[in-house]
């Protein structure tokens, strides 16, 4: 059954229309990858599912039942929540009840007698359990822990996270928030592998359809049923992942030009006749006849197909040391005041395509300053055993910034090259004389990287050094970029958390993780089922014992206040397991005590004493908050009894 119906949907823009109309249902449990070049049309259409966008033509329809969760920072209702109170926003119905419950039990103890408050809560406490109410608080930590979030973050706002961090922050909460159909565009930017990895196995099982964005070949292998793509302004559908995807679109393109090849000949020996008996008399019945078999074949034979070919020729040249050894690392620890990793300790020969891996903040980026001598080794030491131009692309390489067109800042940098050979550097990395008229920052995130691409190829270097190259690339840039990668000559080092594009590459790899580097010899898909899935999953476990531990404690917290409330009307209630409850309780005396210092500082603000509506509403609330901040005060003196 579908959760989502596209019929003919298209967009025009300036009377044109960005693609042909576009037909296709969503169904239930489908996980479907959208793909196509940059600017192919993808986030017009994911704007036309979501409402952002009116279709021109055509029209989309949503099952009943189908609630959709698209991935953008929107998600946040409130900026000026902390990252807790924002992630309890998706449980707030659960809250009320929660609340409603225990002041049901109140009630009770003070009128243990009363049939009608009994028989209120014998009816909506197992509602309240069936919907999970005493585990949504453990749902909350477990989603944000994944998301690599704190407990000392929990009670920041969200202005003082970052825009990255902020994307995160909805992700979080889009999850949570359990949509029947998740839309997400390029839902792994900003996530650490770990997290990813995750994520993947997270929405494999996701019970409800997903239609996605993405250039990582990896992430859509893992987790795609279908695949549609947007080309030449049609779209296409194959079962499967990418995989499938790829060797289905070659059977059709084989298929689709034997036809075209059989319809051209036919359409050939039609013309031939007509050119050659028309001028006959006793034969102009039977060439108008092949006239109009050569109309109708032209009317409905298929289209000749084209086979996409990547555009960029990029050939790096350098010189080739293969198993002469390079550098090797012995007990080696980098950081700064503290090592972020210690004991790496490895050897890199010539011909090597070494892939560093792990997540933000693990020391990828500090290792490869130490090893270009920009910081020096917290201990150990790098031996280098030849001299070697080695040439760095910073992660923020592409962020150039420049308003010469792309021809001048090109030829700024080389000019000693002839004029033909800059267009032919250019050339080759897809820039037309058009294109090279362009000014650099006008260029998109992907344009930018190919001129950050062609300045290396020129500067011609034994070494490169790449941090994340394939930001900002789409798919089949990528795949260029691998097959460019593939035929250097020289030693490669690449910075990446593109699984795809490291295994496509790279002969070893060095993964950074709880301040330990762990090396290996292969590529990265055999490196996961070796060691990283049991590295990740030891650190999970322990995490998540953690995690469930607070939720069996804040669940028998529950379940023994109300069992005492309820039954022992004089007597104390039972005290509650220690630890959680009471920063639970510590945790929402702070949120209080900090909204009613807000509000204090507001009834001094002369807006409010010419506004008796407001100061009434604002004495109001600032009441119910200290009233609940009593009721805290009143729980926290139990554990002192």
């Amino acid at each position: 059954m579908y959760l989502l119906s596209a019929t003919g949907i298209l967009k025009e823009f300036q009377g044109e229309p960005l693609t042909s109309p576009l037909t296709f249902n969503i169904d239930e449990n489908e996980k479907i990858a959208l793909i196509g070049s940059n600017g192919c049309g993808k986030s017009t259409l994911i704007k036309m599912l979501i409402g952002e966008l009116e279709p021109d033509k055509g029209h989309v329809t949503l099952s009943k039942n189908c609630t959709i969760g698209y991935l953008s920072q929107s998600v946040i209702s409130d900026l000026s929540h902390t990252l807790y109170e924002e992630a309890e926003e998706v449980f707030k119905p659960l809250m009320e009840e929660e609340k409603f419950l225990e002041d049901l039990c109140e009630k009770i103890a003070e009128d243990p007698s009363n049939t009608e408050l009994l028989d209120t809560y014998s009816h909506r406490e197992p509602l309240f359990r069936e919907k999970d109410g005493y585990n949504f608080r453990y749902k909350i930590r477990l989603i944000l822990n994944y998301f690599k979030f704190k407990e000392e973050d929990y009670n920041r706002p969200i202005t003082s996270f970052s825009g990255g961090e902020r994307m995160k922050i909805a992700f979080a909460k889009l999850l949570l928030l359990n949509p029947s159909l998740l839309i997400l565009d390029e839902p792994t930017n900003h996530l650490d592998i770990s997290t990813i990895e995750w994520l993947e196995e997270y929405l494999k099982s996701y019970k409800g359809a997903i239609l996605f964005v993405s250039h990582d070949r990896y992430f859509i292998n893992s987790l795609a049923t279908r695949v549609l793509e947007i080309e030449k302004g049609k779209l296409e559908s194959y079962s499967g992942n990418y995989d499938k995807y790829a060797a289905e679109k070659k059977v059709r393109y084989e298929s689709q030009l034997k036809l075209y090849l059989k319809e051209e000949k036919q359409k050939q020996k039609l013309e031939w006749f007509i050119k050659f008996y028309m001028p006959k008399p006793r034969f102009v019945s039977r060439a108008h006849d092949r006239e109009k078999k050569l109309a109708r074949l032209e009317k409905t034979r298929v289209e000749k197909p084209t086979e996409v070919k990547n555009k960029v020729h990029i050939d790096f040249q350098g010189k080739l040391r293969v198993g002469k050894r390079v550098f090797e690392t012995k007990e080696l620890a980098v950081g700064y005041d503290k090592p972020l990793i210690s004991d790496i300790e490895f050897s890199f020969f010539g011909g090597d395509k070494l892939a560093i891996m792990g997540d933000n903040g693990s020391g990828k980026t500090t290792f490869i300053k130490t090893l270009l001598g920009k910081i020096k080794p917290y201990s150990g030491k790098i031996c280098f055993y030849d001299n070697f131009n080695i040439g760095y692309l910073p992660q923020d390489g592409l962020l150039i910034r420049s308003n010469k067109t792309v021809l001048d800042y090109f030829r700024d940098l080389f000019p000693l090259l002839t004029l033909q050979e800059v267009y032919n550097t250019l050339g080759a990395f897809d820039f037309s004389r058009e294109d090279d008229e362009k000014i650099v920052d006008n260029l998109s995130g992907g344009e930018k990287m190919r001129l950050v691409l062609s300045t290396l190829v020129e500067q011609k270097y034994d070494i490169l050094v790449l941090d994340e190259p394939t930001n900002h690339l789409d798919m089949m840039t990528k795949e260029e970029l691998i097959e460019a990668i593939g035929k250097y000559k020289g030693s490669i080092i690449i910075i990446s958390h593109d699984r795809s594009f490291v295994d496509n590459l790279c002969n070893c790899l060095l993964y950074f993780e709880n301040n330990k580097a762990y090396y290996y010899q292969g590529d990265y898909s055999h490196f996961k089922v070796v060691m990283l899935d049991d590295i990740l999953q030891e650190k999970l476990d322990i995490e998540k014992a953690r995690l469930e531990e607070e939720r069996k404690q804040d669940t028998l917290y529950h379940l023994e206040l109300e069992k005492a409330r309820v039954k022992f009307k004089d007597d104390k209630p039972l005290k509650p397991r220690p630890k959680l409850a009471k920063n639970k309780i510590e945790e929402k005396m702070a949120r209080l005590e900090r909204l009613i210092g807000e509000d204090e500082v507001k009834l001094d603000d002369p807006e409010y004493y010419w506004d008796q509506s407001k100061l009434n509403a604002l004495q109001e609330e600032l009441d119910n908050y200290n009233k609940e901040y009593e009721e805290l005060m009143e729980m926290l003196s139990l554990y002192d009894q």
